[in-house]
Parts: C-alpha cells; sequence; structure tokens
C-alpha cells in the first residue's frame, strides 16, 4: 500500500487517482464486514501478540499498519466522526470509498474530475436536505425510540441498553444538551466487575495504608493538582546550617498544613502526585483518606462531582477561610478491597454518574467498554438531535430522491456517483447479512418509487422488505448528518489529488 506504481500508459493525475483509490478500497474491506445485526468481529494483533476482537469501525482503523496519505485521510476522517458524535464511523468510511470508487469509474470514463467533485458536492447537499425531511423529534410521545437506539449501537446488549438509558434519565436533557459533556466519558470499565450504574464516580487507586478508613460518610475532600512533599532543598545545601533548617521548616509547613485541612472538616486528601511517607502516620493518625497518584481524568470526574477545586500545595498556606472555599463534598466514600478501587458517591438525587461495564477477560472487558461508548453517544445524539430509520434504509430512499432530480451537464455524473454510494451502506448490511444484495437493492427501490417513506429496508432475520422503523431500527440524526458531510469531504479532498510526491528528509 506504501509504493506508488509507475502507469507510463495513463496520465499523471489518473494514476494518483488510482492509486489513491486502492488504498481506500484496502481501509474500507478492514471494516466493511463488521456492518450491520449481522456483521462479524476483526481479530487485530500486535507485533507483541497483543490481541483485540472487535466490530467497532474507529477501534480497527486506528489500529490498522497504514501509510499511504489517502488511507490516513480516511482514518482520520473516522475519527473525527468518532470525536464529534461518537458513532457512524464504519457508515462515514463506506460512503466515502464508494464516492471516491464511483468517481475514479467516471474519470476513467473521460468525465473531468472537476465536474465529479462539484456534481458530488451538490449531491452531497442535497442529500443532507432530504435527511433533514426524515428527521423524527424524540419526546415523551416516542421515548421508546431511545432504548432501541442504545440496543442498536450496543451490539444487542439489552443489560448495557438499560444501564445507558437509566444512566441519561439521570444526567438529564439539559446536561445531555451541552456540547462539553459526553455520556460516553461516564463509562468506565472493570475486568470481572458486574455491570452496575453508581451515582458517583471510581477512583482506581486505594489509600496509602490499611489503616485508614475504608469508610466514611458526610466526606469532605480537597484536591491537589500537584505532590504532597515537602520542598525540596538543594542537596548542596543540605550541607550547611541554613540548609538543613529550611528542609526541617518545609517538613513543618507540609504537617501544619495537613493539621490545618482536619481543622476545617477535610476527610480525604486525592492528589495526582506523590504524598510524603513522612506524613503518611499523621494523615492516618487524623483519621483521615489520602490516596496519592490518581489519574487527571479520575480528579477531573471528582472534581466535577463533589464540587472541589483542584489546587497546588502551595495553595495550602491560605487561610482556612479562604481553603474551605475549594473543598468538595461526598455523600459516602467507600474503599472496595475486592476490585482495588474507591467509590465516591454523590447525593441520591445528583445528575452525577457513572456506568461500569465488566467482564471476565481484560480483551472482553475493553470490547463491552466499546460498546456500552458507542450505545452511550448514540443515546445522546439521539435526544439532542432526534433519529431517523436505520438499517441503510434512509440512504437508500435519499438516494431514490436523488435520481428523480435533473442534473445538467457533466456535472450530472459526480451526481450519480452520490447515488450509488448511499446504495452501498444497505448493499453491505445484506452481503453480511447472506442476502443477494442487488435483488434486496432492487426490491427496497421498488418499494420506495410507490411509497415517499424513509424506512424501507431488510429485515436481516428474514430477508424481507419491511418498514424498519416499524420494527424499533432507528439511528441518531447527528450520527447520519456527520457521516454523509464527512464523506463527502474527504471523497472530494482525495479525488482533488493531482500528484503523489515524497518530500525530502528535513
Amino acid at each position: 500500500m506504501n509504493e506508488i506504481p509507475t502507469q507510463p500508459e495513463t496520465n499523471q493525475h489518473l494514476a494518483a487517482l488510482i492509486v489513491n483509490a486502492g488504498a481506500v478500497r484496502a481501509v474500507t474491506e478492514a471494516v466493511q464486514g463488521t456492518l450491520g445485526p449481522k456483521g462479524l468481529d476483526c481479530l487485530l494483533i500486535d507485533e507483541f501478540g497483543s490481541v483485540i476482537v472487535t466490530n467497532d469501525g474507529v477501534s480497527i482503523l486506528k489500529t490498522m499498519d497504514v501509510n499511504h496519505p489517502a488511507a490516513r485521510m480516511i482514518i482520520s476522517a473516522a475519527e473525527h466522526q468518532e470525536e464529534q458524535v461518537g458513532d457512524g464511523t464504519t457508515t462515514a468510511t463506506i460512503l466515502a470509498g464508494a464516492l471516491i470508487n464511483e468517481g475514479v469509474n467516471q474519470v476513467i470514463k473521460g468525465v473531468p474530475v472537476i465536474k465529479v467533485i462539484e456534481g458530488i458536492r451538490l449531491g452531497i447537499n442535497d442529500a443532507l436536505e432530504y435527511l433533514k425531511d426524515a428527521v423524527v423529534t424524540i419526546d415523551q410521545s416516542n421515548i421508546q425510540i431511545v432504548k432501541q437506539i442504545a440496543l442498536i449501537a450496543g451490539r444487542n446488549h439489552p443489560e448495557l441498553a438499560e444501564l445507558i438509558v437509566e444512566a441519561a434519565k439521570i444526567v438529564g436533557e439539559q446536561i445531555l444538551h451541552d456540547p462539553g459533556y459526553k455520556l460516553a466519558d461516564q463509562i468506565i470499565a472493570l475486568e470481572s466487575s458486574e455491570n452496575h450504574l453508581i451515582r458517583g464516580t471510581i477512583i482506581e487507586r486505594v489509600p496509602l495504608n490499611k489503616e485508614m478508613p475504608r469508610r466514611i460518610t458526610a466526606a469532605r475532600i480537597v484536591i491537589i493538582d500537584d505532590s504532597l512533599e515537602p520542598i525540596k532543598v538543594d542537596s548542596e545545601a543540605l550541607t550547611l546550617e541554613i540548609g538543613f533548617k529550611q528542609q526541617i521548616q518545609s517538613q513543618e509547613d507540609l504537617r501544619e498544613n495537613i493539621k490545618k485541612l482536619a481543622r476545617i472538616g477535610v476527610t480525604a486528601i486525592f492528589t495526582n502526585r506523590s504524598i510524603a511517607e513522612s506524613v503518611e502516620d499523621l494523615i492516618t493518625d487524623l483519621g483521615m483518606i489520602a490516596v496519592q497518584q490518581v489519574a487527571m481524568k479520575e480528579l477531573q470526574r471528582l472534581a466535577t462531582l463533589t464540587g472541589a477545586r483542584p489546587i497546588k500545595k502551595s495553595s495550602l498556606f491560605r487561610e482556612e477561610s479562604d481553603l474551605t472555599r475549594i473543598i468538595g463534598a461526598a455523600t459516602e466514600i467507600v474503599v472496595d478491597e475486592k476490585y482495588n478501587h474507591i467509590k465516591v458517591y454523590g447525593s441520591s438525587d445528583c445528575q452525577f454518574v457513572t456506568v461500569i461495564v465488566g467482564a471476565a477477560t481484560k480483551e472482553v472487558v475493553a470490547e463491552r467498554e466499546r460498546i456500552a461508548k458507542d450505545a452511550a453517544a448514540a443515546v445522546q445524539a439521539a435526544l439532542c438531535s432526534g433519529v431517523v430509520p436505520g438499517g441503510g434504509s434512509t440512504e437508500i430512499s435519499i438516494a431514490s430522491r436523488l435520481a428523480q432530480n435533473q442534473v445538467r451537464g457533466m456535472n450530472g455524473y459526480g451526481y450519480q456517483c452520490v447515488i450509488e454510494a448511499l446504495k452501498q451502506p444497505m448493499t453491505q448490511i445484506c452481503s453480511n447479512a447472506g442476502f443477494n444484495p442487488l435483488e434486496k437493492i432492487e426490491e427496497v427501490l421498488e418499494y420506495n418509487a410507490k411509497d415517499p417513506s424513509y424506512s424501507y429496508g431488510v429485515n436481516c432475520d428474514t430477508g424481507r422488505v419491511e418498514d424498519l422503523a416499524l420494527n424499533g431500527v432507528w439511528d441518531p440524526f447527528d450520527v447520519k448528518y456527520l457521516a454523509i458531510k464527512t464523506a463527502g469531504e474527504v471523497s472530494e479532498a482525495i479525488l482533488r489529488i493531482n500528484n503523489i510526491i515524497k518530500m525530502k528528509n528535513h
């Protein structure tokens, strides 16, 4: 995939297009077998023998050993899709691959590439407008759709789907609509754990020693984004009396600051760096929990839950009245000896939630985490933007509508590329389910010719054409919209490449 063959019988631009299309096709083929309810898994192996079994498109793409620039562009587009909406990466990749393949075929026939690009751009814009007509807003009358969304994105794991839906209810629509909030970030995977949900968070560390409390109620928490160590004195300075005195004073200052925290009611200290052994006994004697080297993302979650404001250790020299403003609160802190972590609980009506997913082995639990994150992202997108019929039915219905439009001139060839590409998701879903895709696509198109509904597709269990919306098959609008938009943008970028030149080493 890395070498660029020379083709003297073709012009330079066409050679570049053909090579790029081949690289894109290799990437697309790696994920297309995972699409749909009958999609299969992919086994990923690295040079050290580590194994990942998954049918998550973006996980496959991220771990592929790919160096070709066009292939990297497709992977970057899938990563953008994942970052923005958390789902739909396989659909975006398949659509982009189909657009590029169809575009190259038109160029080979003699259509100017710029006309193909203009037609694709026009077709994508029209497709997105039709997609807006298909959207169904989620409200109390159809709230059951949300569970179906979770079930589909959650690969038919009903227990995970129920937990995700429950988590979304706890968080509430106002928080879910916040662009900076991601429900998927509230998923934590734990090996050998049971699937469950808590109104709180988990710190994957344990207290400094066994003598510290295992449970604290009505906890008051301080978060230190720093070490809890005495200020170090230079080794040369320690040989002098003044340096030695500075070291002793620094140790005493640290002890006094910890006593100050105890006086204002702090019962738990969490730091993202180390805590000095010299103060461990003091913290223990004061009846406090101290946890060191906590991951920054866990501290951020803890701060959000408790209202604590992370501080540097220099801030501990403030007056007690000032320090009380940075303390957080939790209803309970529990050290879980079985799983070697700490659970910090909020109030019974707090809107902070953590979904814990577990399985027997680390390979399986990692895949369950990916599945749960996909489901959480899909649920959040559905509640925020609405839904459209899934299973490729919306795409093929849009293709039927585009086919009725009259596009004059050479642009029509590019427009036709969009029509054919939009058939590809259902084509691949049918193929993965073991049906003849050409036959099934024609059957669906016949239904679309009689009824303008957006929801006709193939039941992957029976092979019959049915209204998939009635069957509970839905996709979030935002996921579908971004997949089509991203596919159009990346295909245009790749088709525009006129030549491939290797840069010199700097």
